[in-house]
């Protein structure tokens, strides 16, 4: 999806932004060492070693195990998104610079954060409306 150049429109933008904390978060728990779960640390047996088990006919191929093959799913599907996070995030952090304004800049970085817009106006002690007019500013100038 996010592969070569990115052509960005701004609601993609307006996106990243509202959704930027959630992904940093979700890719720092991915790059935890006890969350990750490699391709090769299935826990549990694919074939018994001992007892009347081990003298069946093993299986060839691949495993029956649904499981593993569950497990084998989600680590794809979550090594995917993280690439397509670590893309959107990279988006947004290059056009950072490009946002003039002390109004401005405080606001991104609370969008940022995570905060709603009804809690940076109360902490700036503006309105909503000034409040969505600076946040559409902000998008303005991260698409020039």
């Amino acid at each position: 999806m996010l592969t070569g150049q990115i052509i960005v429109t701004k609601e993609d933008l307006f996106q990243w932004i509202e959704n930027y904390r959630w992904m940093v978060e979700t890719i720092e728990e991915a790059r935890q060492p006890v969350a990750k779960v490699n391709n090769n640390s299935y826990i549990g047996a694919k074939t018994a070693m001992y007892g009347i088990e081990a003298t069946l006919p093993k299986a060839s191929g691949g495993t029956s195990d649904p499981v593993y093959t569950e497990v084998q799913r989600r680590v794809y599907s979550l090594n995917y998104r993280i690439k397509e996070y670590e893309q959107k995030i990279a988006e947004v952090q290059k056009r950072i610079s490009l946002v003039h304004g002390d109004r401005e800049i405080e606001v991104l970085h609370r969008l940022l954060d995570g905060d709603s817009m009804r809690s940076i106006g109360k902490h700036m002690r503006l309105s909503s409306t000034t409040i969505f007019r600076v946040r559409n500013n902000i998008l303005i100038q991260m698409m020039k």
